[in-house]
């Protein structure tokens, strides 16, 4: 395929959707591939399309030419006056992957977007959106589930958040066969934030163990996705995303939790309360898997701010 099948040369803006498709469907057959050899994961291919056709959707709107590594700023500043850093990080994940497979291949001569920034928080004092919940709403949203194998399936996802800090991407990917015994402790692989295989692992202890141990029970040795759906439809099949953040939803529903809380909010709970018993840093960055300690220190800012505040040493 030469250049000119895919840019014209005398038209470097992209003014019809015809040519939108023809930039994108050979990138798209290239990354089924990376998935096929286990490069990519199958969620990351769809976010990177999904966010490659947001952004030449906007150039093809504002006549911009997508070449240009100020459209691509252009869009980045467009999107943050809607949405978050992770999501606009996100997408431009996609733009970055488009350009680094049309310059690699020779379809064009530069990567536009090479050089262009993600949207980051800097620092350790930015503060989390999503609230932590209390020990009472912690006690009242654990004894919910009841003993049926939708219970017990129920009662495992909410521990694994809750004790081993797992995000719900993580519950999604989990497969029975992920489960391993390791210096006598019970632990799971998963596949993180970011990552293209399962190459860490949770700790999964007591009350987490015995209600993973509960479910697994009732779900049987079978193998395949750890958690399954029990509806008569889709009985058997991998609980969806949708399905695990319905899931905690209806608990917190149900125990009266209130406020600006997600699913996540479950990890953010147990990571900081690993800091409120006085883990070290390190072993709350293990816990939390994050990749850059800067991350963990903002639990820890955001703890110390509260629990010992400057403004309770003021005294006139």
């Amino acid at each position: 395929m030469s250049n000119a099948q895919i840019i014209p040369a005398q038209n470097t803006q992209l003014t019809q959707q015809a040519q939108l498709d023809e930039l994108l469907n050979p990138w798209a057959q290239a990354l089924a591939l990376r998935v096929s050899a286990q490069e990519l994961a199958e969620n990351s291919s769809k976010s990177y399309q999904r966010g490659a056709r947001r952004f030449l959707d906007f150039c093809l709107a504002q006549d911009l030419n997508p070449r240009a590594p100020d459209s691509v700023r252009e869009w980045k500043a467009a999107l943050l006056t809607e949405y978050k850093p992770a999501t606009v990080n996100a997408w431009l994940a996609g733009v970055k992957a488009l350009f680094a497979w049309l310059s690699e291949t020779g379809i064009i001569s530069h990567n536009p977007a090479e050089h262009i920034k993600g949207a980051k928080r800097k620092g350790t004092n930015k503060r989390h959106a999503r609230e932590s919940l209390t020990d009472s709403e912690m006690r009242r949203l654990l004894a919910l589930p009841d003993e049926s194998a939708q219970g017990k399936r129920d009662a495992a996802i909410l521990a694994l958040m809750s004790y081993a800090a797992l995000r719900q991407v993580e519950v999604y990917r989990a497969d029975l066969a992920d489960l391993k015994t390791q210096s006598g402790r019970l632990v799971l692989e998963v596949q993180g934030k970011g990552r293209q295989e399962k190459d860490e692992i949770v700790v999964i202890m007591g009350d987490a163990e015995q209600a993973l141990r509960d479910w697994i029970s009732a779900r049987g040795s079978d193998e395949g996705a750890l958690f399954v759906s029990l509806s008569n439809r889709s009985r058997g099949e991998r609980l969806c995303l949708r399905a695990i953040r319905g899931i905690v939803k209806k608990y917190y529903s149900l125990a009266g939790i209130v406020g600006n809380k997600t699913t996540h909010s479950l990890r953010h709970t147990a990571i900081t309360k690993a800091i409120s018993a006085g883990v070290p840093i390190q072993k709350v960055k293990g816990l939390a898997r994050h990749s850059s300690i800067e991350t963990t220190m903002i639990y820890f800012h955001e703890l110390d701010r509260l629990e010992d505040p400057a403004e309770a040493y003021i005294s006139y």
